[in-house]
C-alpha cells in the first residue's frame, strides 16, 4: 500500500464543524483482471476514518480470468467492516456497477476503480463536501502517479493530460466513474448506467443528471490516485476504447448526442493538422524539455483516433 494511504486525518476544522451526521455510504468497485491493483485499492479503503458501521464496500468481479478473485478473498480477511463480493457475468464495467447499485444500501454511492488508491480521509471529505455544498453529484480530483521515480515517456504524457475532471464537469457535465459521489435520489430519478456501453457510460449518465437539473460539483481538494499508463500500447488501447464509446453514444442516443455533419467533418479535418488548444500545449510544456516528444505522441494518438472514426464511418 502506498505510504500516503497511512497518513492521518487531514479534514479541515471548517468541514468538521459543518458535518452533523454520517449518512450510510456504499462504495462500489468494479474489477476485471486486476490482481495487483485491487489489493491496494481495498487496503486504502479499509484504512478510512469514516465509522466502519456507516459504510459498505461492494466489489463486483466482472468475470476475471486471473487470480483477482482469490486476491480479493485473501485481502478482505483482515477487514471487520461491511463488505460484499459479487460476480457479474455481463461484460462491461457499467454492468458491474449496476450490479453493485442493485444490492447497495447507501444514501450516498461512491465509485472507485480497482487500480486506484485514496487517503484515509477520502470518504469523510467526500461526504462532508456533498453536505456542505448540497451537491447531488460530485467529482473528485484524480491525480496520475508514475510507477517509478523517473517516469517513462508514456507516463509523462499520461501525467500531463491525465483526468481533467474540472473540465469534464464544466464543459460536458459529467465526472468519470473512477471518482464519483452521487446521492441515491439521483439514481432513483435518472436510473442506472447504460450497460450496453463499454465506454462512455459516465458521459451518458452525467448527461441525464445534468438534464434533470441536479447540482453537480467538482471538489479539487479530495484527491484520488490513479496509476499512470506506462506503455504506448496501453495509451492506444485507452484511446480506442474511449473513441468507440463516443461513436456508440451517437448511435444509441442520436437525439442527445446529435450529428452535425458539416461541423463534424470540419473538426475531423482540423484534427489531422499538428495543432492543439492552448490548454493542451500548456500541459504538454511541463517540463519544457519534454514538449516536442509529448506533442508528437499527442498528434500520433489523435491521428489514430481519427482513423478509428473513419473506419467506423463516424467523424466528429
Amino acid at each position: 500500500m502506498n505510504p500516503e494511504n497511512r497518513m492521518g486525518n487531514n479534514i479541515s476544522p471548517e468541514l468538521k464543524e459543518k458535518t452533523t451526521h454520517h449518512p450510510y455510504v456504499s462504495i462500489i468497485i468494479p474489477v476485471y483482471n486486476d490482481e495487483n491493483g485491487i489489493q491496494d485499492t481495498l487496503l486504502s479503503l479499509f484504512n478510512q476514518n469514516y465509522p466502519e458501521d456507516k459504510f459498505e464496500i461492494i466489489v463486483v468481479d466482472n468475470n476475471s480470468t486471473d487470480n483477482t478473485h482469490k486476491i480479493i478473498l485473501k485481502t478482505v480477511l483482515g477487514f471487520d467492516g461491511n463488505i460484499v463480493i459479487k460476480n457479474e457475468k455481463k461484460t462491461g464495467s457499467y454492468a458491474a456497477r449496476n450490479k453493485g447499485l442493485r444490492i447497495s444500501k447507501g444514501e450516498i454511492i461512491a465509485f472507485i476503480d480497482s487500480d486506484m488508491t485514496v487517503k484515509p480521509d477520502w470518504l469523510q471529505k467526500g461526504v462532508d463536501r456533498m453536505l456542505m455544498e448540497k451537491a447531488d453529484y460530485l467529482g473528485c480530483r484524480i491525480q496520475i502517479r508514475p510507477s517509478r521515480m523517473k517516469p517513462s515517456l508514456c507516463e509523462r504524457y499520461n501525467i500531463a493530460l491525465g483526468f481533467p475532471v474540472k473540465d469534464y464537469i464544466k464543459i460536458d457535465g459529467y465526472a468519470p466513474t473512477a471518482g464519483l459521489f452521487v446521492r441515491r435520489t439521483v439514481i432513483d430519478t435518472v436510473g442506472k448506467f447504460e450497460d450496453r456501453l463499454l465506454s462512455g457510460g459516465d458521459v451518458e449518465f452525467g448527461n441525464r443528471v445534468r438534464n434533470h437539473n441536479f447540482k453537480i460539483f467538482y471538489d479539487p481538494d479530495n484527491i484520488m490516485y490513479h496509476p499512470a499508463r506506462s506503455s504506448f500500447t496501453s495509451l492506444l488501447n485507452k484511446q480506442k476504447r474511449v473513441t468507440l464509446g463516443q461513436i456508440e453514444l451517437r448511435r444509441l442516443f442520436p437525439e442527445r448526442f446529435k450529428k452535425n455533419i458539416p461541423k463534424d467533418i470540419f473538426i475531423s479535418l482540423i484534427q489531422c493538422l499538428p495543432i492543439a488548444s492552448p490548454n493542451v500545449l500548456l500541459k504538454l510544456s511541463r517540463p519544457k524539455a519534454d514538449f516536442f516528444t509529448l506533442f508528437a505522441l499527442f498528434y500520433i494518438l489523435r491521428l489514430y483516433t481519427n482513423g478509428i472514426k473513419i473506419i467506423n464511418r463516424c467523424v466528429f
